[in-house]
Order: C-alpha cells, then sequence, then structure tokens
C-alpha cells in the first residue's frame, strides 16, 4: 500500500484504504478498481490523495489509531460543532468517550510511530485536523508520563482547541489567497471565542478551555493572543501548539502540498526553544516516524529502498528493503537490512511523492513474474 496524489492516478488501480467523510459516510471504498469517474469524484471532493494496493511490495502501513475509531470521533466532533454553530449545547460526554477510544487505541499500539497521513477532503479538514491533534497530544501526554484521566483532559482540549474557527467567516478561512491585515486580525480571534464558547460548559474543564486560548501562545513570547511565554503558557496547550503545527504543515491544502514526515521534523526542530518548549518537542517527536513505513529513501550507497519497519530507538534507523541499484534499476534480487544493526549504510534523504512516483513506475515496466528475497542482518 502507498499514497498517491491525486493527479497521479490511474485508471485500474486499487483502493488500499476507504475514504470516509467526516459525517461517517464512505466516499470511496477498499479494494475498488479506479475510474475515470472515481477520479474525478475524488477532484470534485477535495481530495488529495489516496491510499492504493500495489503489487510491489505490497506493505500493510499500520494505524496506531483504527479508521473506524477516527471516523467516529471525526462525525461526532462534526456533530458538536455543526449544534454550536447553531447555539445547540454540545453533549461533551460523547466527545469524551471519543477521546477514550483514541487513548484506548494509542495504549494497545504503543510500540507503534505515528505516520498520520491521513485522507479526507478538504472540507472535512478542521474535523479531522482536531482529532489528529488530539492523538499527537495524546501520545505526547503518555511519553510525558501522564496518568490517564489527565490524558483525557488533555485530549478534549485538543480535540476542541479550533473551536473558534466555527464563528469565523467561511470565506476567510477557506480563502486560497493571502489574507489582508483585517481578515488575518480576524481569524487570530479564533482562540478567544473559542475559549469564551468553552468556559461557561460545566462539562469542559477550566483546563480544557485553556487550551483553546493558548494554543496560538509561543514559548518567545511571540504567540497571540495574549503574548504569553515560557511557563506561563499551561503545558497542556504548550503539548497541543506542537501538535497543531505538525498536523498542519504535513496536510496537503489546495494552496500546497504537505509536508513529508521529515521535512516536518527539521521544522519542529528549528523552531524548538523559540516557538516551542523543548521538552515538550522531545517527548513529541519520540512518537514521529521519521521515516514512515511505505516510504521510499535514498541511500549513502546510492540505492533506493522501501522502509518496511520504524525504529521507535532509532529513528533514523529502520529497516528497509533494498529495491533499485545506483542507476535506478529494479536490483535483481531485493535484500533487507536492518539498519540499526549495520554503521556502513545510512540514509541519506527521503525521497519526494514525485521520485517515488517514477521509481513505482520505473520498477512496474521492469517487474518479473516472480522476484526472490534475501534477508541482511
Amino acid at each position: 500500500m502507498r499514497r498517491v496524489a491525486i493527479e497521479d492516478l490511474d485508471c485500474g488501480m486499487i483502493v488500499g484504504r476507504t475514504v470516509s467523510g467526516a459525517d461517517g459516510r464512505a466516499l470511496l471504498t477498499q479494494n475498488i478498481q479506479l475510474s475515470e469517474n472515481y477520479i474525478e469524484k475524488l477532484k470534485n471532493l477535495g481530495i488529495a490523495s489516496i491510499y492504493i494496493k500495489d503489487s510491489f511490495m505490497d506493505i500493510d502501513i499500520p494505524e496506531v489509531v483504527s479508521s473506524k475509531v477516527m471516523n467516529k470521533v471525526a462525525k461526532n466532533l462534526k456533530t458538536s460543532l455543526t449544534h454550536l454553530s447553531s447555539h445547540k449545547a454540545i453533549d461533551v460526554n460523547i466527545l469524551k468517550k471519543g477521546v477514550s477510544l483514541l487513548i484506548d487505541d494509542i495504549m494497545s499500539n504503543r510500540n507503534l510511530l505515528i505516520n498520520l497521513e491521513d485522507i479526507h477532503s478538504y472540507n472535512d479538514y478542521l474535523f479531522f485536523h482536531s482529532v489528529n491533534v488530539a492523538i499527537l497530544s495524546i501520545m505526547t501526554g503518555i511519553s510525558l508520563g501522564y496518568p490517564e484521566g489527565d490524558m483525557v483532559d488533555l485530549g478534549l482540549g485538543a480535540l476542541l482547541h479550533d473551536i473558534g474557527m466555527i464563528m469565523i467567516d467561511p470565506a476567510i478561512v477557506n480563502n486560497l489567497n493571502k489574507l489582508t491585515p483585517e481578515q488575518m486580525a480576524e481569524i487570530k480571534n479564533h482562540p478567544e471565542i473559542g475559549f469564551n464558547m468553552l468556559r461557561n460548559n460545566r462539562e469542559v474543564s477550566a483546563t480544557a478551555s485553556h487550551i483553546a486560548y493558548q494554543h496560538h501562545e509561543r514559548f518567545d513570547g511571540s504567540g497571540y493572543p495574549r503574548k504569553l511565554m515560557g511557563k506561563q503558557i499551561l503545558e497542556y496547550a504548550r503539548i497541543t501548539a506542537v501538535a497543531d503545527t505538525y498536523d498542519a504543515i504535513i496536510t496537503d491544502h489546495p494552496y500546497r502540498k504537505g509536508y513529508s514526515s521529515t521535512e516536518a521534523v527539521i521544522c519542529i526542530r528549528k523552531l524548538t526553544g523559540t516557538h516551542f518548549d523543548p521538552e515538550i518537542v522531545g517527548a513529541f517527536l519520540s512518537n514521529i516516524a521519521l521515516y514512515p513505513i511505505g516510504s521510499m529513501v535514498m541511500l549513502n550507497t546510492g540505492h533506493v529502498a522501501l522502509v518496511i519497519t520504524a525504529n521507535r530507538l532509532s529513528q533514523d534507523k529502520p529497516v528497509i528493503q533494498v529495491v533499485c541499484d545506483q542507476n535506478g534499476k529494479m536490483v535483481k534480487k531485493s535484500f533487507k537490512v536492518d539498519l540499526s544493526r549495520t554503521s556502513e549504510v545510512i540514509i541519506s534523504r527521503p525521497l519526494s511523492r514525485d521520485e517515488t512516483n517514477l521509481i513505482y513506475h520505473n520498477i512496474k515496466q521492469q517487474l518479473p513474474s516472480e522476484q526472490g528475497q534475501q534477508h541482511v542482518g
């Protein structure tokens, strides 16, 4: 299985993972063979990329949180925010139960590193982004040793961190052009709006409410709305700030492609000590796959390899499957290398999506009916 951008899809490809909307409906089901009509449907829905099955080195990409749980939480969040925008009460207990489901999945898959390349419509961005931020925040809380009760509070606040955005003019939120100073000022009102929406709800703790209020504050005092700095910022909000930024930059948007996991990690590291608390970043990055399973990498030898197993203890040393030689030709016998057990082979860089698509295209042309494998290390 691999992730393919919509513009790179071809008729005949097989859908590897069901694409769902935030209302819980399946937009395209697993194992469907793509046609021109299906591809056009995905484009019209604003889907940037999907997972497809691949006959070459088909890898099952593990989920830290199951699609079923993620879709359920996103659906309940969408219902809740729709009620709020209509000035109706929300059922906070349903959202808390959703957070508990996220925690259960995460705890059951604690050995896995996160690979949040979720697939959703641009129209559902707010809901799936909020679920992703909750997942990332909970994983960070676990790394910091939080008890489960605290993680429910953290998860709920992270899930509702952008709640104020539903009261911002959609024309501004969905604007693909550079925002005017007046429009940016309105966007910057959403933390305070969200805080005021939550603070009087007895089912929402003051801590969770302040996550919505403070998630755009920055460690060096350069954030908003109150320019808090350092430990003046609630620790839960410091966690959510990192998670919010990470998910925003790895996600495809209509105006730009998302960063790779490696690029996003580099970005977060550069902002450590200025935007983000170094201790929080350390705990956060301990859960992030530097080279996600299914991604392609260039080795120092010039070979191209597929990442097949992540390594939590040494994230720059996953288990790889060498697939191409220095000339881009498919090796006669692909072989596995555990990079944690050799000092001679290292990853030079991840391949871009365009480079990965080209490799797969070339391999497909060269692929014989059967391919042997040997194991190294």
